[in-house]
Parts: C-alpha cells; structure tokens; sequence
C-alpha cells in the first residue's frame, strides 16, 4: 500500500511509475510533480492501492524539535518513505499507525464516493473503472476496494455464524466407527488384547461450509498482511498462507477454485460469502494479468467534499435554495435559528474553509464571509418591502418567523455569520486507532475584527461579528459517511454556535431593557432616534426597547436611569 499527500511534490518518474501519469501535474523545469487529488488508485503496473491522503494529515515538523521548514505526515513520518514502492511500513507499527491507515484510507474513499452520489452533475470526481460486478447490497461495485469493504463488513455482520457452523459441523465427527477402525486398522497385541494406533471416524464427506470459511478468513489474512487493517480470525482453522493466496490470484486458480466448489451451499448468508470471494479473486486475476485498465475514484477539489460533510453535518436542507446569491456568490452553510433577542428566528451563516495545518483563514475570505450576511439581509429586507399578496410562496416561507429589521427602531436583528475548518490532532493518529468519537468543535484562536460602519451601534445594519470554529475532521468523515449527524448532534452543534455569539455581545456591550413609563413605545423611539439609532432594537413579543453601549462608553445602568428618569424604567440585561 502507498500513501500519498494531495498537493506534495514527488519525483514524476516515481509518480509515473506508479501508473499515475494522467492525475499529475508537472511542474515546469523541475522533475518534480504534484497530484490535485485525493482518493484511491489501484495500479496495474506495481499490484498494489495507492491512497491519496487530505493536506489536513500534514504537520509542520516544528513541533518535533525539527528545522521547521519540512512537511510531516501525522506529524511524525516523512511523507516519502510513505511512497516508498516496494514499501516497508515496519515503521508505523511502534505507534500503530499500520492498523489506522487502511480504516482512514477507506473513509476517505467512502465520502468520496457518496460526495459523487450526492452530486451527478460534479465534474471534480474522476474514475476508472474495471468491469463491473455484483457487489454484496446486489449494486454494481466499481472497484476492488468495494469487495474488500463488503468482505469486511461481511465479517463483522455474520461472526457468529461461522461460530455456529464450527460447532455444528465439529458435532459428533470424531466418534469412532468401530466396524470401520477393525475391517481397515492392523491392531497392536499387547497380553491378548487389541490396541489400535489409529481411529476412523464417522464423518468421511466434505465439509464445504468450512471450507468456504477456511478460505474466507485466509483471504482477509492475506489482506490483513496487505492493507493492514485490523482483522483476525476468530475461530481455530488452519488456515490458507498469503504467499499462497498470492500465488492463486498469480496463476487465475482462485476463480477455479470457487468455481469448483458452486452450488454447494444453501445458507443464504453463505451463497454471499461465494459471490463475494469470487468477486475478489475475478478482480485481482483482471487486474493481475493487465487485462483491465487501473480503478481510481478521486475528486480534484477535496474542499468541495469537505464542505459537503460539514454542510451534511450542520445545515438544513430546507434552505439551501438561499445559498445561490443574486450577486453569483454561493453560501456554503445556511441553517435558520434563534434570534440572539427573542424567540423569533434568524439565519445563520457559515462559510467552511479546508486548510492545512496551521493555515490562517486570509483576510479575502473574510470579506466575502460579510458580504454573504450581507446578501442574506438584503433578500429578506427586499421580501419584507414587498406588499403581502404579491410575495410569492418560496419569499413567504423564507421570511415567515424570522425578522430582520424593526421597523419602529430601525435595528437590525444580530446576523449569526461564522467559519468552520477541520482540524487533526497528532496523537489523533497514533496508538494503533484514530479519534472519530467527538467533534471537539471549539472557538478558533484566530481573532477576527467585527465589521462595523459606525462606533456602538450594536443594531445597525453593518455591524457584523464573525466567528471562527475548528472541528474534528475525522468526526465530520465518519458522521458523513455513516449519515449519524442525528438530530440531536446538528442541535447540539448549532445551539453552541447561538451561545458562543451571544457571548461575543454581552462581552463587548451593555444590554439595558428600557421600559417606557406608560407603555407608549413609539412616543419614545420618535424622541431617542437621532441620539440612539443603531442602538435601540425592539421585539414584538416585548414591552421594553433594548439599548446597548459599546463597554468602552462606561454607560453605567445609573448613567442610563438618570437619562431615563421621567421617561421609562430601566434594568441591566443581557442576550439569552
């Protein structure tokens, strides 16, 4: 198995060497080139996968006491003697790693593979393909990993099947056959009585059940010793060496032999298990005699899956009809939520970013992150100045429970506008597993400036906080693939995002309910709205205004009481 780095620079004849000619780029006067490309490759001209890995797997080797200048993989492995052929990995197995790239790997392939059933029309996947044949769901499968996968899957699904047949198929075979052992065994004379050195037992037919596992587990050793992932049998058999289950795909005799052995099974679950074995030892013969061309499954813009994984993970459907801007620009992440003041609605806004590690987000994304809330506010101020009965459907469901403007104040509802990027931790990828259990989404360290027009004026149209979130990558792949972003998780996730905002304004303003003496909310607006535009917000669903000061002004709630005296009621609040 090789591992290669998406976007890293090797030696094109290495590369070409590989089978790899029409997926790389070369770069000019150099002999040195790069793939565009994550994903899988099986190569004809070496017999063996090839997987290309995200740039989220490379480290700076400046945390390893290292120069600082080299790239690392999982932050400890020069990336080329992962692209060694023949390789050696004997030194992933101090830490394990051996057993983690085959499961990583798979994931990869697997999200790819949904990435492009999600989206027929993208041309960023690219695929060849061996002929094709029934996989275990009774789909066409297109490559020799997707027997392996069903092969595995098929394990873990049926382990205590092959327990049961061991045991029925052990039962009673070992009885002696008296009649048999005397007519057949030459016995021993020892003081007049027969001693017999050897035993026939009951049982003489084939046992094809066994056989067929004992070909099973000897076919998952071998790729077991392979692509190393970690699978062993459970159960005593003799089982089948590599070498040999090698030297059968070598000369073709792995067909003949399931061949052989067809229609000697009845179990349902056991006809699949045939059908899958033969698929593999059909595939690896093709692609063993150069009779097929290579199998590859890779997309040239992997940002474009991740965003897919995350937009899977924490948008909503319902409203991805608002990503597609009148301005050409396209929103990654768009979900409806509640408001930062009551318990109306609002749209959040996301933007996911697919970087290596220790990038920084640049400052061209984060203008065009405002300008998306922007456009966001615009439409929905452009529906709600449209006369009722000439909204169409689809403006009035965008705008039903979600207020972006009051029109008594002139505020503007807090627009909730973010970025989230995936992250791996080092000693994620070590110790023989990989971290896909938790999302660890937390706040980003990259401080980003909010966009303001004027000073304090938390309510006004252009005053827009962006946030910055890093997430687990391996949680976010898995969670994609197994299509577990449940409910709960997308509530979870998005509830913190509302929360961590909320934290954002109260530390940077003071929130006041203002209480207008005998309710008469308009007479007070009507004679503040010069001295507190931008600052002033009113829900329908509240008798107070809310007022907010920038902390640096030092309103203090007795400032605002006293400015308030003969006017409202006034106590110190904050966003919920």
């Amino acid at each position: 198995m090789i591992i290669l780095f998406e976007g890293q620079h090797y030696k094109t004849e290495v590369l070409e060497s590989y089978g790899l000619d029409s997926y790389i780029y070369i770069s000019r006067d150099s002999d040195q080139s790069f793939i565009p490309y994550v994903g899988y490759f099986y190569s004809s001209k070496i017999d063996d996968a090839v997987f290309i890995l995200p740039k989220v797997f490379l480290f700076n080797d400046s945390d390893n006491m290292g120069d600082g200048n080299s790239i690392m993989a999982f932050g400890k492995y020069d990336i080329f003697k992962l692209a060694d052929f023949p390789s050696n990995h004997d030194f992933l197995k101090a830490d394990g790693l051996d057993r983690v790239l085959f499961e990583l790997s798979t994931w990869i392939y697997r999200a790819i593979d949904k990435y492009s059933i999600r989206h027929p029309q993208s041309t960023i996947i690219k695929r060849a393909n061996i002929r094709r044949v029934k996989s275990n769901k009774g789909e066409d499968s297109q490559t020799l990993l997707d027997t392996i996968l069903s092969l595995i899957s098929f394990h873990k699904e049926h382990s205590n099947l092959f327990t049961y047949i061991s045991i029925i198929n052990s039962t009673g075979n070992n009885k002696i056959h008296w009649g048999k052992t005397i007519s057949k065994v030459q016995p021993i004379i020892q003081n007049g009585m027969p001693f017999y050195a050897e035993f026939r037992n009951k049982n003489k037919a084939i046992n094809y059940d066994e056989e067929l596992i004992v070909l099973f587990y000897s076919v998952l050793e071998y790729l077991r010793s392979r692509f190393f992932f970690p699978i062993r049998a459970n159960l005593n058999y003799d089982l089948i060496k590599p070498p040999k289950i090698e030297a059968m795909i070598e000369s073709g005799r792995g067909t003949k032999l399931m061949r052989s052995i067809r229609r000697k099974y009845f179990k349902d679950e056991l006809v699949l298990l045939w059908k899958l074995l033969y698929s593999f030892f059909d595939k690896s013969e093709t692609i063993r005699s150069g009779k097929s061309c290579e199998e590859a499954l890779l997309a040239s813009k992997f940002e474009l899956v991740f965003e897919d994984m995350v937009d899977d993970l924490i948008s909503d459907d319902t409203f991805s009809y608002l990503k597609e801007n009148e301005d050409g620009k396209i929103i990654d992440h768009i979900f409806k939520g509640k408001s930062l003041v009551d318990t109306s609605h609002i749209y959040y806004i996301g933007d996911s970013k697919y970087y290596s590690s220790g990038t920084r987000i640049e400052d061209r994304s984060i203008y065009k992150q405002f300008t998306y809330a922007k456009n966001i506010i615009q439409l929905n101020i452009d529906i709600f100045n449209t006369p009722e009965s000439e909204r169409e459907e689809k403006e009035a469901k965008i705008i039903k429970d979600v207020k972006y403007r009051d029109p008594l104040t002139e505020g503007y509802n807090p627009t909730p506008n973010f970025f989230i990027r995936g992250f791996v931790k080092q000693e994620d990828m070590a110790h023989g597993h990989a971290y896909y259990a938790k999302d660890r989404l937390k706040k980003n360290d990259q401080g980003i400036q909010e966009n303001t027009h004027f000073y304090s004026r938390p309510f006004d149209r252009d005053t827009l906080v962006l946030q910055a979130y890093d997430i687990n990558f391996l949680f976010v792949l898995v969670s994609y693939v197994t299509n577990s972003n449940n409910g709960e998780m997308k509530q979870r996730i998005q509830e913190k995002i509302r929360n961590d905002l909320t934290d954002v304004y109260n530390n940077k303003y003071d929130f006041y309910h203002v209480k207008p003496i005998g309710g008469k909310l308009e007479d007070f607006v009507n004679a503040n709205f010069r001295e507190y535009i931008g600052k002033m917000y009113h829900s329908d669903e509240n008798d107070f205004i809310w007022l907010a000061f920038d902390k640096t002004e030092n309103k203090s709630l007795k400032d605002i009481e006293s400015r308030f005296r003969d006017q409202a009621t006034v106590e110190a609040a904050k966003l919920e």
